[in-house]
């Protein structure tokens, strides 16, 4: 039995790191041509607030990755020190987020070609970061239960992953498809390892997958571009 759960324990270790990684692949991938190697492929500059929204959201996910291969080396010591920093950062992403999708809205205010588009992407954004919180919130009030704390932080991370695949696929709701098959994979894995669905992962992933949906489907209808129109004027 102890050999078991010791073979669990490597497996679960070596899972979210790898996911970490993963997501913070996608991310450098991703926002390659538009942000982070945008000046070798004619990119044009991008005002303060993107500058400011790029780097929380990559320093959150490089913490992401070095809070993970903690855990591998066996540093919860450092893990729960670094922690601080990641609440931080969560903290500043999501206005800093909402703030970028407020702006893309307000400058397509005079073009009805992309007015309907500005407003689908910032309802989006807005339902994506609203459950980031969620789970990210949980995850910290639940740090001490490892078993549910790694799981959430898991999810948020992954339900992120959304606008960095638009980049690479160049099609939204392929994307949002992609991203949703990417926060289910860790929790198929980690159910046919422990036999059984982890409440955390059980709730969490439908919160995920619900809220998109939901999403896609309120930003589609027309009285949506009004609403956002009318609201960031």
């Amino acid at each position: 039995m102890g050999g078991s759960r010791s073979i669990c324990a490597s497996f679960d270790r070596r899972l979210y790191a790898g996911m970490s990684a993963l997501a913070l692949g996608v991310v450098l991938v991703g926002f390659s041509r538009s942000y982070y190697l945008k000046a070798l492929f004619g990119a044009p500059s991008l005002p303060l607030l993107l500058h400011l929204h790029g780097s929380v959201m990559t320093l959150w996910f490089v913490l992401y990755v070095v809070q993970a291969a903690l855990i591998r080396a066996g540093r919860a010591d450092l893990h729960r020190v670094l922690g601080v920093a990641g609440a931080a950062l969560a903290l500043v992403l999501v206005p800093l987020g909402l703030a970028t999708a407020r702006q893309f809205v307000i400058r397509s205010l005079d073009d009805p070609d992309v007015l309907p588009i500005a407003a689908a992407v910032a309802g989006f954004d807005a339902v994506v970061l609203g459950v980031f919180v969620i789970l990210v919130a949980t995850a910290l009030i639940w740090r001490r239960r490892t078993d549910i704390h790694k799981r959430l932080m898991t999810l948020a991370a992954l339900s992120l992953l959304g606008p960095p695949l638009a980049r690479l696929v160049d099609d939204d709701v392929v994307a949002v498809i992609a991203c949703l098959l990417m926060v289910l994979v860790p929790v198929a894995i980690d159910t046919l390892v422990q036999r059984r669905l982890h409440p955390a992962f059980g709730w969490g992933a439908a919160l995920v997958v619900l809220s998109n949906g939901a999403a896609l489907v309120m930003i589609a209808k027309p009285a949506w571009t009004e609403f956002v129109a009318q609201l960031v004027e």
